[in-house]
């Protein structure tokens, strides 16, 4: 992107952030999604402008706050019916503006061999996309699609590419970051990666970092593709992985695939792509300017042809109390809204994607809708919304109630299972080489004679009798005392 469009970018996001910059709170729903608040900060020297977001608009911006506060950050993960326990899709993502600008290549890149196969995609069996909402009066009803941001690459969508399609992990790439091109950066084995602090040699990370993000059952042209993902967003973001985290004894299976693509990175206009991911889109992913404010020309919508019959996030159902959803509104964005619940959301779409882009709430303030979706818990900020109104005259009460998740049904995908599906011992904590104490526990000598002498506590008339060593046994510390009895 040249110096003019990142002046324009820079311009308008510092410009929206001004007037649409708010606090946002939690929903409390069956999966809750982190909220966060984008700050942009523009400095513009004599030839260059640099745009940082201080404060991400990401779903894991709960660990910012959270290390504020000294508190220790818990990640949630998504997991699937439809593939093994080991599979857990993300449930967060950091948006571009968090990323970092990339680290140079200490060696030059060469180009990858190709292997693509342009395979046939069709057959799709039909699914009623929209689902039948059964809402009852002063009720939202909120149908998503698909699960995260749906920039870049769906883990699903990949999947089911290299599942049905025959698609190798290249057509898998190139399909999702159109105008890149694959190069292997001659580094994977001199390198290290940096996962929340702690560093390591870059097929242990990144397999870690893949087994979190799609497990192991998946196919394996779509795990390849996955690590090359991560590979380049790590190197994006200058050997770090920034939102991402791993998951410790990856199976081999996982080892294998990483090992294969080891040090493949994708490339655009000289530099590393910023190789953004979700777990799904709904049918067709968005372009990057309408979740987040970058615009990047290799994050710009494509179809992911089979998310509508196979993905089990596309046309999950959200039901949430006019008075509940009234509390969340107003809790995030610190308004009071009217007595009109079809004035509360009005959202702005994406004519090309369906993407929600805005959302104008109540004519009072206008966010983005990948905000506004963080905001209220949804998995998606591509969605619709029904209300259905309560009887004329009828006050929307106070207090709060549940929210109703819906999953759609779905064609269920087998998980694949590999022979070496077995787990390693790549991120297992060290085994201790001293033993954990040198000197003894207690500074008195452990007695070699029992405490109590004689049966007393056998004898049922020496129960009121003290015991041999001659204390009382209510004033001895090391007897518990349950009332009436002593438990021994």
């Amino acid at each position: 992107m040249n110096n003019e469009s990142f002046k324009k970018a820079a311009a308008l996001a510092a410009g929206m952030v001004v007037t649409c910059c708010v606090t946002v709170g939690t929903a409390n729903a069956e999966e809750t999604a982190s909220t966060a608040v984008t700050k942009a900060e523009t400095t513009e020297a004599d030839t260059t402008v640099t745009t940082e977001v201080s404060e991400t608009a990401t779903e894991m911006s709960t660990e910012t706050m959270a290390e504020e506060n000294g508190e220790e950050v818990e990640w949630y993960k998504a997991e699937l019916d439809s593939y093994d326990d080991s599979l857990s899709l993300i449930s967060y993502e950091a948006s571009p503006e968090s990323s970092g600008s990339g680290k140079k290549n200490k060696k030059t890149p060469t180009p990858v061999e190709l292997n693509v196969t342009g395979g046939y995609v069709g057959d799709i069996p039909w699914f009623e996309s929209e689902p039948v909402i059964e809402s009852n009066p002063g009720q939202f009803a909120v149908v998503t699609y698909g699960w995260g941001h749906g920039v870049g690459m769906s883990q699903n969508g990949a999947n089911f590419y290299a599942t049905y399609s025959g698609w190798t992990y290249q057509d898998i790439l190139f399909h999702y970051y159109p105008d890149t091109y694959l190069m292997d950066t001659g580094e994977a084995y001199d390198e290290e990666i940096t996962v929340a602090g702690v560093s390591g040699d870059v097929l242990s990370m990144v397999s870690q970092i893949v087994y979190n993000e799609v497990g192991s059952s998946m196919s394996y042209e779509a795990i390849k593709a996955q690590a090359v993902a991560v590979y380049t967003y790590c190197k994006y973001n200058g050997n770090d992985s920034s939102d991402l985290r791993c998951k410790p004894y990856p199976p081999q299976v996982v080892v294998d695939a990483v090992s294969e693509v080891l040090g493949q990175a994708l490339f655009y206009d000289g530099d590393y792509a910023l190789t953004m991911f979700s777990a799904s889109s709904g049918g067709i992913t968005a372009n990057c300017n309408e979740v987040f404010w970058s615009d990047l020309p290799y994050l710009r919508s494509v179809s992911s042809d089979y998310d509508a019959a196979y993905d089990p996030h596309y046309g999950t159902v959200t039901y949430i109390d006019d008075f509940q959803l009234r509390n969340m509104i107003q809790s995030a964005y610190g308004i009071t809204l009217s007595d009109d619940p079809f004035n509360w959301i009005k959202p702005e779409y994406s004519q090309e994607t369906g993407y929600v882009t805005y959302v104008n709430i109540d004519d009072k303030i206008t966010v983005k809708g990948y905000e506004f979706k963080l905001a209220m818990g949804l998995k998606s900020s591509k969605f619709n919304v029904f209300y259905t109104p309560r009887p004329n005259g009828e006050k929307i009460p106070e207090g709060s109630s549940n929210i109703v998740v819906v999953e759609p049904d779905y064609t269920d995908t087998p998980g694949v299972w590999y022979p070496n599906n077995y787990p390693t011992d790549i991120g297992a904590p060290p085994e201790p080489t001293d033993p954990p104490y040198d000197e003894p526990l207690y500074d008195d000598p452990i007695p070699t004679e029992p405490i109590y002498q004689e049966p007393w506590y056998d004898d049922p008339s020496a129960w009121t009798q003290e015991p041999s060593y001659g204390g009382n046994v209510a004033s001895d510390p090391t007897i518990p005392y349950n009332g009436d009895t002593y438990n021994y």
